[in-house]
């Protein structure tokens, strides 16, 4: 009896140390578990900052590199070329149902190489007319200096579409008027404590023939109003020896850009002795 007495009185005596223990482990545990809660709220914060961090650096990135160098004006080239290993693709709609196709591809920081398809009438019930495939590349030579930055550069491309590109050619039914290589170069200036731009340039005309008598200048400003949105204006065509004032180009557009890679815009080509021609532009552009 007093070995039975002596085994309860010592199992009373673990209850009792149990009964002590168990809210000491219960609390412990719960400290742990609210260390490792707050542990892994405090990394997933960290997480989310890096993450967003990363995602709001490379978004002003390529804000700074796609909104601020577009490659064209309204209808005239900048000096601006795409990045390496880049992509664009343009889609250009004018009147009657006409359709022009462009594609871009960036072979170097300051090569790119394209070609850009025609279509008069792509839309409606009238009888498409393709005009000549044409073929697109530029050259930059020079961003300029930190004191003096300017870009020069030269290239091909085909800037008159639909009828206003034909010329009378019986043999060629596909015939259209490429005023092709151009000189081009643009000055960034600054105007109420931002950035704008300044093209000018010159173009010649070298198909079906090369008429030295047609070489004209353009003038154009392209002026950003927000990461989003910018306008822009110029003169073209304007003959080197500044006759026929009424063939002369003033052109007025406005763009919207989408996450810096979808540009849509809406172009204004006013032509003193043709009037309007209301021209809608939507561009997609990307890496490989």
């Amino acid at each position: 009896m007093r070995h039975n007495a002596g085994f309860f009185a010592l199992t009373r005596q673990d209850c009792i140390k149990k009964q002590v223990a168990l809210p000491i482990i219960i609390t412990g545990s719960k400290r742990v578990i609210n260390i490792i809660g707050r542990v892994k709220e405090l990394f997933m914060k960290k997480i989310i900052l890096s993450v967003s961090t990363i995602i709001i650096n490379l978004v002003l990135i390529s804000s700074a590199l796609g909104q601020t160098r577009n490659i064209s004006n309204v209808d005239t080239p900048t000096a601006f070329t795409i990045g390496k290993g880049t992509y664009l693709f343009s889609l250009l709609g004018y009147d009657n149902g006409g359709m022009e196709i462009k594609g871009l591809i960036g072979l170097h920081e300051n090569l790119y190489l394209g070609v850009s398809l025609d279509l008069q009438n792509a839309l409606g019930k009238d009888k498409p007319q393709p005009n000549i495939p044409g073929v697109i590349a530029r050259i930059k030579f020079t961003d300029g200096w930190e004191s003096w930055p300017i870009s020069i550069a030269i290239g091909y491309d085909s800037f008159f579409i639909g009828q206003q590109g034909k010329r009378d050619n019986p043999h060629n039914s596909l015939n259209r008027m490429m005023y092709g290589p151009y000189l081009a170069i643009t000055k960034p200036i600054y105007l109420f404590d931002d950035e704008q731009y300044v093209s000018y340039g010159v173009r010649l005309p070298t198909q079906p023939d090369f008429v030295p008598d047609d070489t004209s200048y353009y003038l154009a400003l392209d002026f950003p109003l927000n990461e989003l949105f910018r306008v822009k204006t110029e003169f073209e065509r304007v003959y080197w020896s500044f006759r026929d004032p009424g063939e002369w180009l003033m052109n007025f557009g406005i763009r919207y850009t989408y996450m810096d890679q979808l540009g849509i815009e809406f172009d204004i080509l006013y032509q003193f002795n043709d009037g309007v021609n209301r021209v809608l532009r939507i561009e997609y552009y990307d890496r490989f």
